[in-house]
Formats: structure tokens, C-alpha cells, sequence
């Protein structure tokens, strides 16, 4: 049975919650690729708190049946990036979900809530580990497509490019 999901938005009142899930979540892929210069593992609370501050994102504490599970952030322009005439892009940076409430289909619901508050938005990116192919595949089977853009983070992790275009 599927979970009631919802999606609150998030304030600076919730920084300290976004942080422990966040380090919670990545755990288990930094202990795989020890991505010291890009893990949210590494990240100090004081990074959140200055994301939260950013007028050009929100992030949404995911519940499920009332229960916080994870988050999704979403980001309305990356820096040094002129999107084409016409483009509204929105990011996805990051998704995460707590592991013991991971594969209950509850990322994908967000992933579809998230889609249905940004109507305006043409174009979906992401980037995620190419080594996880269990995120790729979820990516995947929302409709996003591998642009072919791979950022190498060390010889264990790449990061690859998805976008989804909106009809």
C-alpha cells in the first residue's frame, strides 16, 4: 500500500532536520565512493541554513503518513548557465530519502508532487552516480534521459547528466 506523501516546504527552522536526514541519506554512498569534496555527508549545518536562505530554490521536507522521510530541493537556475530562449529549466538537487523508508515508492510520488508545483517549468535536470544503477533506473522510469554530460569526482564516482523535457 502507498504512503500518504506529502510536501512541506522547508524554512530555516527546519535546517537542523534537513542536515541530519541529509547526512543520514548519504551515509551509505559516501562510505562507497569516500567523495570528500562533493558529499552531503561533509556538508556543516551552515550550508544548509544558506541554501534555505536562497531566494532561487526551495527545499521540501518529504513526509510519508505524516512522518519526515527526506527531502527535495529545487533550484530554479544554476550559476553560469544562460538557458536557451524559450527554456524555464528547474533542478533537482538533491533527492533524498532516510533508508529505512527507501524502494516504498515514496521518491517518486515527490518527484511527481514536485513536477506539478513548477507547471511553468520546461525542462527537468539532475545529475546523479552513474555506479548507482538503482538511481538511474528510478530516474529513468520518470522519463528523464541521460544528456551525456559525465563530471568524473574520483576514480570510484561520475557523476551523469539526466534531463526531462515537459509537454
Amino acid at each position: 500500500m502507498n504512503p500518504n506523501v506529502t510536501l512541506t516546504l522547508a524554512t530555516e527552522k527546519d535546517a537542523e532536520l534537513i542536515h541530519l536526514m541529509k547526512y543520514e541519506a548519504f551515509l551509505p554512498i559516501y562510505e562507497i565512493y569516500q567523495d570528500d569534496e562533493i558529499s552531503p555527508v561533509k556538508e556543516p549545518i551552515e550550508k544548509v541554513i544558506a541554501i534555505l536562505e536562497r531566494k532561487a530554490s526551495e527545499y521540501y521536507i518529504i513526509k510519508a503518513d505524516g512522518l519526515p522521510v527526506g527531502a527535495i530541493r529545487v533550484c530554479h537556475r544554476k550559476r553560469d548557465y544562460e538557458p536557451p530562449a524559450g527554456e524555464v529549466p528547474a533542478y533537482i538537487s538533491p533527492l533524498f530519502i532516510l533508508p529505512r523508508f527507501q524502494n516504498r515508492g515514496i521518491a517518486q510520488i515527490a518527484v511527481k508532487k514536485v513536477f506539478d508545483l513548477y507547471p511553468e517549468a520546461t525542462v527537468w535536470r539532475l545529475d546523479t552516480i552513474k555506479q548507482e544503477a538503482g538511481n538511474c533506473h528510478f530516474y529513468e522510469k520518470l522519463g528523464f534521459v541521460r544528456t551525456g554530460v559525465e563530471h568524473v569526482v574520483n576514480e570510484r564516482m561520475t557523476l551523469i547528466d539526466y534531463e526531462k523535457k515537459m509537454k
